[in-house]
């Protein structure tokens, strides 16, 4: 099961390559194939290695616009349920476990980009 911080990595991951413009590079597209099968059993391990998969040149700021995004809106949605219990339970963003489940098939795509824009609107917090 990923923690919260690890929901923010791979949620950030996802929404890069959903964002992306150009096709991958060959090694990056292996190597993010090889995260997302090592996401089913190692997790702790897959979501190290995205991060330093996400310091490549062709993603790296479209990954740290991303993170603060969504960490923006994380904290938005922590301070507003405080302030309006009543939409305390009524989140924009997907489950952790449903961001996981969206993973593997799009690390694993021979093209994680394209498949990754498939599922946008599921990945993406709005």
């Amino acid at each position: 099961m990923l923690n919260q911080l690890e929901v923010v990595t791979l949620q950030a991951f996802l929404t890069a390559l959903a964002q992306l413009d150009t096709q991958l590079p060959t090694q990056l597209q292996q190597d993010i194939n090889e995260v997302g099968k090592m996401l089913l059993n190692q997790s702790q391990d897959a979501i190290n290695r995205l991060l330093k998969l996400a310091e490549d040149d062709c993603i790296k700021s479209l990954y740290w616009q991303a993170r603060v995004d969504i960490q923006t809106q994380y904290e938005t949605q922590e301070l507003n349920k405080y302030d309006n219990p009543s939409q305390q339970n009524q989140s924009t963003t997907a489950p952790p476990e449903r961001i996981a489940n969206i993973a593997i098939p799009i690390l694993t795509a021979t093209d994680s980009s394209s498949a990754a824009k498939k599922h946008k609107s599921e990945i993406i917090p709005g």
